[in-house]
């Protein structure tokens, strides 16, 4: 049953157990969709899916090129400035290879997501709560939670791995050009460095962990939506919410793969 009233941003301490249990119940429903799908039983909404990959894909590409690359950009040009007072190029960029993949790019691609598709899906979803819809697909015996998520959590999973590769490829290529023309390093000592730093698991963890920033956003935006209440001004609630929950769950879900042995 929805709540008349919207809680603040980031909740009271007695919401967080319905708010976790919303959660486990909309991530149920997109696993028993996607086993649907794959038993054909169940069909995917494509006009939906097309669309969250369209927000949280092509419309972001542009962002996230640029991100990164300046990202890179910086790094190149600080990674220049201590190469000036050190004699140390393969352990300076062993280091940077080290951080980009495994830390900024993942970060900022969680961020980025988060800002776009997790926050159209809060909204969306929020729409439906506070103009009656999600009622009607109730009564019509849709799932609402599954009808919007479900197709929304697949392309943004697709999207935050594809953004992952880009992403990194992008950076590394500013930083090393960068660094080649202002401080003299060849690419190929960037590249040992690269692959002296990164083993299999590493690379793993890297590529996982925005899944699972988009798999926390997703649920994170559907609870908020769901929650907003009937008032028009729970839609604006869910999307701020949704933005400064995703966030904070993104660096605490880092924090807690660093802690990881």
């Amino acid at each position: 049953m929805i709540r008349s009233q919207a809680t603040p941003i980031l909740g009271g301490i007695a919401d967080w157990p319905a708010r976790l249990g919303l959660a486990g119940i909309a991530l149920k429903s997109c696993v028993d969709l996607y086993l649907g799908i794959l038993a054909g039983k169940s069909r995917l909404d494509m006009p939906a899916f097309a669309d969250t990959l369209r927000q949280a894909g092509l419309s972001m590409l542009p962002a996230i090129t640029l991100v990164t690359a300046v990202a890179g950009l910086i790094l190149g040009n600080q990674t220049a400035k201590v190469l000036e007072q050190f004699d140390l190029p393969g352990v300076v960029l062993l280091t940077i290879a080290y951080v980009v993949v495994m830390e900024l790019v993942p970060i900022l691609v969680g961020i980025l997501v988060a800002g776009r598709a997790g926050v159209a899906l809060a909204v969306r979803q929020a729409t439906l709560v506070v103009s009656g819809e999600m009622d009607g697909l109730l009564v019509t015996g849709i799932n609402p939670i599954q009808f919007t998520l479900g197709p929304a959590l697949l392309a943004m999973l697709l999207m935050s791995f594809a953004f992952a590769v880009w992403g990194s490829l992008v950076t590394y290529t500013a930083a090393v050009l960068w660094l080649w023309g202002t401080a003299g390093v060849p690419p190929t000592l960037f590249l040992d460095a690269l692959t002296q730093a990164l083993g299999p698991g590493d690379v793993f963890e890297a590529l996982g962990k925005p899944l699972v920033f988009a798999l926390v956003i997703a649920l994170i935006a559907t609870v908020n939506g769901t929650l907003a209440g009937r008032d028009p001004a729970g839609v604006s609630r869910a999307a701020t919410g949704t933005m400064i929950g995703a966030v904070t769950a993104i660096l605490l879900i880092d924090l807690l793969f660093i802690m990881l042995p």
